[in-house]
């Protein structure tokens, strides 16, 4: 039994290395059932140490919005969740396989106001959706807990640390593009207006102080704010998605 298990460590091991240098990190070593049980026990651990809000009418509107969001984000099939954190802190973040929080804070910083709430929960199921977040703790814990969980294993402290990176390292530039456009199709395919996405950008330049140099760009995983809006300003006019916020041009 026990060479049974080096045989597949061992195999495991090649194909991630494999994986990484010829196939861009994508995502083959557990199931999808293994990362929605990743992200149910992150959940688990980051909520035994914030407080999530029920039954508020800001829940309930997140909860609601996120229902919406969450259909228009299927396929693929995930156990999408929408939370809401009693934090002053303007952010959101998803976890892998479905479990996505919005801060108290941030719903306070956008008035809110539904349209551009619903911008913030596609943007983050994208993330979900478009495997960002599972990819993102490849590159952030490498194969031993890949592996781990392959095996079914892995610990408690396992998902302490995914929350931990997860909060801690950002996603690329090409994963923030991506999920800031088709953050605008999930919006209004669940009948929002995607051109919140606009003023939900201003702010955050607004909250940063001024939008990063190019010389800082270049040493950030994150494009600056102003790229960002120009990318989802091309995507709303190439899908002839206008509204409130942007009306072409």
């Amino acid at each position: 039994m026990r060479t049974a298990r080096v045989i597949v460590l061992l195999v495991l091991l090649a194909a991630f290395g494999l994986l990484l240098s010829g196939c861009g990190g994508e995502t083959f070593l557990i199931s999808k059932g293994q990362e929605i049980d990743v992200g149910q026990q992150a959940a688990a651990e980051f909520e035994q140490q914030h407080r999530i809000e029920r039954n508020t009418a800001r829940a309930r509107m997140v909860e609601t919005i996120g229902e919406r969001i969450a259909a228009a984000a299927q396929p693929p099939q995930y156990p999408y969740e929408f939370s809401v954190v009693a934090e002053d802190v303007n952010n959101a973040f998803a976890l892998p396989g479905g479990p996505i929080y919005v801060y108290a804070g941030l719903i306070e910083t956008l008035g809110g106001n539904e349209d551009q709430i619903a911008w913030v929960c596609g943007h983050e199921a994208t993330h979900v959706s478009h495997q960002h977040a599972i990819k993102r703790i490849e590159r952030a814990m490498g194969a031993q807990l890949l592996i781990e969980i392959a095996l079914g294993g892995g610990t408690g402290g396992d998902i302490a640390n995914v929350v931990g990176a997860l909060a801690l390292q950002n996603y690329s530039r090409d994963n923030e593009y991506e999920a800031d456009r088709i953050g605008c199709r999930y919006a209004a395919a669940a009948g929002y207006d995607p051109t919140a996405a606009l003023p939900v950008l201003q702010k955050f330049r607004e909250l940063q102080g001024k939008d990063p140099s190019d010389l800082e760009i270049l040493f950030h995983s994150h494009p600056g704010n102003d790229d960002r809006a120009n990318s989802v300003r091309r995507y709303l006019d190439n899908n002839n998605l206008y509204g409130r916020y942007y009306s072409g041009g």
